[in-house]
């Protein structure tokens, strides 16, 4: 046995180990309550920061002593020469470099980087740029390094195009590359934008070379997200300009309330174009949304007056041209033949098929979004409410569009029965509506009826509805008669939030559990007072 080196137990090397954590955690308390106590007492100090510098060295997240060392430096600026304060933040930032192999990600790091290179005399910008090339070739996914270099491309005057050549040589690196894909979209409007002044398109020829480069990402992995996501944003989606699409009038014994319909959601007291008059008299009236909330909003209600409605439904992805979409569509379908379970291209051809043309593509839309239920099992339920939106979307358009070639008045009641909906959109477009049927759904609340201000009768039978609205009261100034038979409601407060509804008088909750309380009926009728009939009976 002499001669052989002895060998530690594991239990004797894990006492070795806790032993030394322990005296380096009393060297570290002994030191934090050493710098607590100089920073109260006002000390800004060369100590200071050699004491900060022990404490962050080791745990440069410590962000309340990079703020120390920020009011030493400040300190500095107005007591030492420009040399000298120089040479202090050339030291800071080389301490910097020391600490950044602790956590290349570190926020405060970054942060307090970017704020000595703004405090210093003369910084040298182009030294930072070959910082951040060091580090982004370390790690090339560094959200945190690629924001900082966008902070120091600007201050070094560094182009467009270089920026843009440096995202292309990463992304060839690495497909996988959320940052690069995300500055390149970025800088690709300001390279070549399709006209003078315009931010939003881009130019043909260099969106064509885009296209092929992301196709050739996620042809080489269909399965990473960032390439998919880059491929959206080329599609783009345009920015249509505030418009109102219809002002309708309605007249009581004593008001005459103005709703108006805009095609994006908005708060109206940042519109300051609206401005009503009636016979050449400006008309004073408070706005509000129909659920009386300062939310933005389609529609805003208020007294004033009538204008012609203009109907305005479908979106287009309008960044590049038709014919792109039908060839981006082919090559997604090509990539479905190869990879038939990959969700990313399945819901790229969904994207494209109700770009292209909605109602022909109805049915694959939904056989697509039933087959990414079934691959993404853990967004499903999202899933199901797109197929929500899109088959409402194709309803109401049809319902519009059956009158548009006849030139007859379009009917104010329609028919979204059977339809699976799991959620409600669009229904701001439904604001004339006086019947609205959406029985045989799996709908659980109502909120979104708040835009059916002309609604008279609306059916709600045989859905999942265990509450009448998550947040406040349905506000529906028209309505007199709801059926909500064969639901889930068993509580009859839920019921309050019908209180706003001044003119309901027939409710239908046959089928429900609320019907097995005791003396529901009185306690229904104290909650709703006005009401006449309750399941087809006199109350």
């Amino acid at each position: 046995m002499h001669g052989r080196l002895k060998v530690r137990t594991t239990a004797e090397q894990a006492e070795a180990k806790r032993k030394e954590r322990q005296k380096k955690l009393e060297i570290y308390l002994k030191v934090t309550n050493k710098v607590n106590a100089k920073r109260k007492n006002g000390e800004l100090d060369e100590e200071a920061l050699n004491l900060t510098g022990q404490l962050l060295i080791v745990n440069p997240d410590f962000y309340s002593l990079w703020n120390y060392r920020r009011e030493v430096l400040q300190h500095f600026k107005n007591e030492r020469e420009t040399t000298q304060l120089k040479e202090f933040c050339v030291k800071e930032l080389s301490f910097l470099e020391s600490c950044l192999p602790v956590n290349p990600k570190s926020y405060s790091i970054w942060h307090h980087r970017s704020w000595i290179m703004l405090f210093m005399p003369e910084p040298d910008w182009k030294k930072e740029l070959h910082l951040c090339n060091v580090y982004l070739s370390y790690d090339e996914r560094n959200f945190h390094c690629w924001d900082y270099r966008r902070f120091v491309a600007k201050h070094a005057q560094v182009s467009a195009k270089e920026e843009f050549e440096f995202t292309s040589n990463k992304i060839k690196e690495n497909f996988s590359n959320y940052s690069s894909w995300h500055y390149r979209s970025k800088l690709l409007p300001k390279i070549y934008p399709a006209g003078p002044g315009d931010t939003e398109r881009i130019e043909e020829q260099a969106l064509l070379k885009e296209f092929q480069l992301v196709q050739n990402a996620f042809f080489t992995d269909p399965n990473d997200q960032s390439a998919w996501f880059y491929h959206r944003w080329l599609l783009g989606r345009a920015r249509n300009e505030l418009a109102i699409l219809l002002a309708y009038v309605r007249r009581s014994n004593d008001h005459i309330s103005l709703y108006l319909l805009y095609n994006q959601s908005v708060k109206l007291e940042k519109v300051s174009s609206v401005t009503l008059k009636s016979n050449e008299v400006n008309v004073e009236g408070d706005w509000f949304n129909p659920s009386k909330n300062s939310h933005p909003s389609h529609v805003w209600i208020s007294f004033c007056i009538k204008k012609r409605m203009q109907y305005v439904f479908r979106s287009e992805l309008t960044a590049v041209h038709h014919s792109f979409l039908e060839n981006e569509l082919e090559s997604c379908q090509l990539l479905l033949e190869e990879e038939p379970d990959n969700k990313w291209t399945i819901l790229t051809i969904v994207l494209l098929m109700r770009a292209i043309n909605p109602m022909q593509y109805a049915e694959d839309v939904e056989q697509h979004l039933k087959r990414l239920c079934e691959i993404d099992y853990y967004r499903k339920e999202y899933y199901k409410d797109l197929d929500s939106k899109y088959k409402l979307e194709n309803s109401i358009e049809r319902h519009f569009m059956q009158f548009k070639d006849n030139q007859s008045e379009c009917s104010r009641a329609i028919q979204l029965i059977n339809m699976n909906l799991s959620c409600l959109y669009h229904m701001e477009q439904l604001l004339l509506m006086t019947d609205i049927n959406l029985s045989q759904n799996r709908l659980r609340y109502l909120d979104d009826c708040n835009m059916l201000q002309c609604a008279r009768k609306i059916c709600v039978d045989n859905n999942r509805l265990d509450s009448i609205a998550r947040q406040g009261t349905l506000n529906l100034p028209c309505l007199e008669e709801l059926s909500l038979n064969n639901n889930n409601i068993s509580d009859i407060s839920c019921l309050q939030a019908l209180q706003d509804c001044k003119k309901l008088r027939e409710l239908n909750l046959k089928d429900n559990p609320v019907e097995n309380l005791a003396n529901w009926r009185q306690d229904l009728k104290a909650i709703l007072p006005r009401l006449q009939k309750l399941n087809g009976e006199i109350l």
